[in-house]
């Protein structure tokens, strides 16, 4: 199952390159002290006495996903995503991980696809999607223009999954790939990115 949420447009700050990236061994030791340290302390414990399908445990792991996600945007993109930019989103994020209405099947959004989550708006200068994650733990960022609509799983160690679908002269024209975070502006580029990507798209 996948669930979404939606969202308003609008524009973080972003750099002229990629942050560094934990997954890929790039990260620096001071930032993965700091962000082990944050998600340390972030985390409920889960008690080995509850079962697998109970509430207070399905919360549990929910309160957790949410966690890492925060830390992880906290640690990776603190001054280059407005402080409103960054609540906003993490508005998003509740209302998607929401014990309520979750599905105890479907597993929490795991680390890895929050960092590489991350990572892609600030490398693609994004504005802020529509949210959704798989039943297996990756998030899923959509935008949509008028018939035109991007979407995009985001998967540990800066690896997408991504899907097409642009009305053209001849109809509807689908496509769709996998690739790395520093390629989706490259195999995009047919499909004129930017009108999901700025503020006037």
């Amino acid at each position: 199952m996948t669930r979404t949420t939606q969202t308003v447009a609008a524009h973080p700050r972003t750099p002229t390159a990629l942050p560094p990236s934990g997954a890929a061994g790039a990260y620096s030791t001071q930032m993965n002290y700091a962000l082990s340290n944050a998600l340390t302390r972030s985390f409920k414990p889960l008690g080995d006495s509850k079962p697998r399908g109970s509430d207070s445990h399905l919360s549990t792991l929910l309160e957790n996903a949410k966690a890492i996600f925060k830390v992880t945007t906290n640690t990776v993109a603190m001054h280059l995503l407005s402080s409103d930019w960054r609540a906003r989103l993490f508005r998003q994020v509740d209302s998607l991980l929401d014990a309520e209405e979750w599905d105890e099947d479907d597993k929490p959004v795991v680390s890895g696809s929050s960092l590489t989550f991350i990572r892609m708006l600030i490398f693609l200068k994004a504005r802020r999607p529509g949210l959704g994650a798989t039943n297996d733990g990756n998030l899923v960022a959509s935008w949509t223009t008028g018939s035109n609509r991007l979407t995009i799983v985001c998967k540990p160690d800066d690896s997408v999954r991504w899907v097409v679908s642009t009305q053209t002269d001849v109809g509807c024209e689908t496509a769709a790939g996998q690739t790395t975070i520093l390629r989706l502006p490259v195999v995009l580029q047919p499909y004129n990115p930017q009108q999901w990507f700025s503020d006037e798209g």
